[in-house]
């Protein structure tokens, strides 16, 4: 039996060959199944299944612990591990990101959870579906903590007090934390599984508190795209997806969804439907931004059959959109930029964006066109950026000479 696990790992190996990965990325993974194959060896292990792949896990993390390995050799024993008892199972072999935090729900919670994802996902936006089922998760965890397992047992004084319990890390924003659950409350009602009311239960006390970030300066946006080696494959790749965003305000995410069809280089437009909003734009691609894009496809894009513009610069050249690509540019150069970051200063990925949107209000652009341009569906979303703009805030002061300074610090 020991054959046929070293034979699943050839397979396993063969494939990764196929993806193609790097010869070196191959050896390493062979270097990892015979690990994996020593440790079924010595406990007797004749099938690997997701049970023995955890229990080689924790062998492993406990093997960092003392200092025997390093944490990235644990990380990709896990996804050897994975990948080995996946096969063994009769699944396909594929290459992706996994989530290895085990499912903490009971087999009704998470059938419900896909009922649920089910019905409201032709009804709201990717991004807004995402946020939605976080929160139901988080809800369904907090029940399953209390060991409540049936719906019919849900009480309104245990929905208070979950959102009770949540709510101080929602101060700025509790519409994040009472809608989903208005959402899932009411898919519930509607299924029979409680009799609670949602809308008569729930009610947002206090208006939505709106956070008003700061975007780059111009200094600092030079300062980045300055950092970039364009001379180097990974440099003329970021240097493109940087200059998009400085250009056309897209999200990140509609960034690295990109298609090498949603660029007309005869009419110069980025054709796009925005994963958040679902609404459909059509951008100006300005020749700068156009000219970055084109050198990076001409001259640093792989040679893959993949329908999207940006993909990974390393083996397996697939999209960018399995992780936060846009994070992970902006660690890559903000030091080098001179830009320190701290939590909740706004300078991230996403300012790009306010950029864009500060440079239209400056420009004097009208809030309606300002709003088609950034793909938003309320004005409100727009009306934002307005308070970015110092100058223009300062034309709209109240002249205060009128009024009689009484106080020393104050003259």
């Amino acid at each position: 039996m020991q054959k046929k696990i070293e034979k699943a790992t050839e397979v396993i190996l063969a494939f990764l060959r196929k993806i193609p990965m790097s010869a070196n990325t191959v050896k390493y993974y062979r270097s990892c199944y015979k690990t994996i194959v020593q440790f079924c060896r010595n406990n007797g292990i004749r099938k690997f299944s997701n049970k023995n792949a955890d229990a080689f896990n924790k062998f492993q993390v406990d093997r960092h612990e003392k200092g025997e390995i390093k944490r990235i050799y644990v990380l990709t024993l896990r996804k050897a591990a994975a990948m080995l008892a996946d096969y063994m199972d009769g699944k396909e072999l594929v290459w992706e990101r996994r989530n290895y935090r085990p499912k903490c729900f009971c087999k009704k919670y998470e059938l419900v959870l896909l009922e649920f994802e089910k019905h409201i996902s032709p009804l709201l936006s990717v991004g807004s579906v995402k946020n939605v089922m976080i929160m139901t998760r988080q809800f369904l965890k907090y029940l399953e903590g209390k060991k409540i397992y049936d719906f019919g047992k849900l009480t309104p004084d245990e929905v208070r007090r979950f959102i009770i319990n949540v709510s101080p890390l929602h101060k700025g924003n509790m519409v994040n934390l009472t809608w989903p659950m208005k959402k899932f409350l009411s898919f519930l009602k509607s299924c029979g599984y409680t009799t609670i009311d949602a809308e008569r239960l729930i009610v947002n006390s206090s208006p939505r508190r709106i956070k008003i970030l700061p975007c780059f300066t111009e200094d600092e946006s030079k300062a980045l795209l300055s950092a970039i080696d364009t001379s180097t494959l990974l440099g003329k790749r970021d240097y493109a997806i940087m200059k998009l965003a400085l250009g056309t305000g897209l999200r990140g995410e509609d960034i690295v969804g990109l298609l090498l069809s949603d660029i007309d280089w005869r009419k110069n437009e980025i054709s796009v439907t925005q994963s958040k909003t679902g609404v459909h734009i059509i951008l100006p691609l300005m020749p700068e931004v156009g000219n970055a894009i084109a050198d990076y496809i001409l001259n640093a894009r792989p040679q893959a059959e993949s329908p999207y513009i940006f993909l990974r610069h390393r083996k397996p050249h697939v999209w960018l959109g399995n992780g936060p690509a846009g994070a992970a540019i902006m660690k890559r150069y903000q030091v080098s930029a001179g830009l320190l970051r701290e939590a909740g200063d706004g300078k991230t990925f996403h300012a790009f964006r306010r950029t864009v949107g500060l440079r239209l209000i400056k420009a004097e652009v009208p809030l309606a066109v300002t709003a088609q341009v950034l793909g938003h569906t309320r004005i409100e979303s727009t009306k934002r950026y307005i308070s970015l703009n110092d100058d223009m805030l300062r034309v709209c002061c109240m002249d205060i000479s009128v009024y009689k300074t009484t106080k020393e610090g104050l003259v």
